[in-house]
C-alpha cells in the first residue's frame, strides 16, 4: 500500500543554511573595547539636582477681561474701521508719491480721505480714544479751508492712520498725545465753533 501524500518538505541536514549572519558583532568578546552610550544621569548632575528646591506654584486663573481685553475686537465696527484705515493709508502713500510734482493728484487723494472720515467716525464704539482722534482729523482737514497740504502734513496723517490701525482701542491719554501731534504740525484739530467761542470770550475780557 502506497504512503499517503503530505505537504512536508524534507530537510537536508548536511546542507549549509541559506541565511548567513552578516555581522559577528554579537558576542560579549567583541564589546569589550567599545564605549556603550547611555542617557544615564551623571553623579555631578545629581548633586546639582539635590541642591535645587522645587517650589509649588499655584495655578494662575485668568479672568475674561484678561483673555479678551477689547470687547469690540473684530466686531462689525472694527472690521469697517480696518477697511477704511487701509484705504486712508494707501491714499496717503499715493498723495506723498505725487507731491510736489502733481499737487492736483495729491489733493484729490486727501479729499477722498476727508470724505471717508464721517463713516470712520461711526466706528467710535471702539473706544473714546478712537473717536477723539477721528474727530480731530475731521476738524483738522475742515480747517484747511481747501488749501493743499504740505508733504510733511500728509506724512503725519499717514502716521496717525497707521496708529489707529495698529492700536484702535487706545486710551484717551494716548489720543490726546496724537491730537497734540496734529496741532504741532500746522493742523487745527478743533471745531471752528469752539475756536470762535474761545476767541469771543477773550475779546470780551
Amino acid at each position: 500500500m502506497a504512503a499517503p501524500a503530505t505537504n512536508l518538505i524534507p530537510i537536508d541536514v548536511g546542507r549549509e543554511p541559506r541565511t548567513q549572519v552578516l555581522s559577528s558583532d554579537t558576542t560579549l568578546e567583541s564589546r569589550k573595547g567599545k564605549v556603550v552610550e547611555s542617557s544615564a544621569t551623571r553623579v555631578d548632575d545629581l548633586r546639582l539636582f539635590r541642591g535645587l528646591r522645587i517650589e509649588h506654584v499655584p495655578p494662575v486663573r485668568l479672568s475674561q477681561s484678561d483673555l479678551y481685553p477689547a470687547r469690540q475686537a473684530f466686531s462689525p465696527e472694527h472690521i469697517t474701521a480696518l477697511r477704511l484705515l487701509k484705504l486712508a493709508i494707501g491714499r496717503c502713500q499715493r498723495a506723498m508719491d505725487a507731491h510736489p510734482d502733481d499737487l492736483m493728484t495729491a489733493d484729490t487723494e486727501i479729499q477722498k480721505i476727508q470724505m471717508s472720515l464721517p463713516e470712520l467716525f461711526c466706528c467710535r464704539a471702539l473706544g473714546d480714544g478712537f473717536g477723539t482722534i477721528v474727530n480731530a482729523l475731521i476738524c483738522a482737514l475742515q480747517n484747511t479751508d481747501g488749501n493743499a497740504l504740505e508733504r510733511n502734513q500728509i506724512r503725519i496723517l499717514d502716521k496717525v492712520f497707521k496708529e489707529l490701525r495698529d492700536k484702535p482701542f487706545l486710551s484717551a491719554t494716548e489720543a490726546d498725545d496724537t491730537v497734540e501731534l496734529l496741532e504741532s504740525n500746522a493742523f487745527n484739530p478743533y471745531p471752528k465753533e469752539l475756536i470762535e467761542f474761545l476767541s469771543s470770550e477773550q475779546s470780551i475780557r
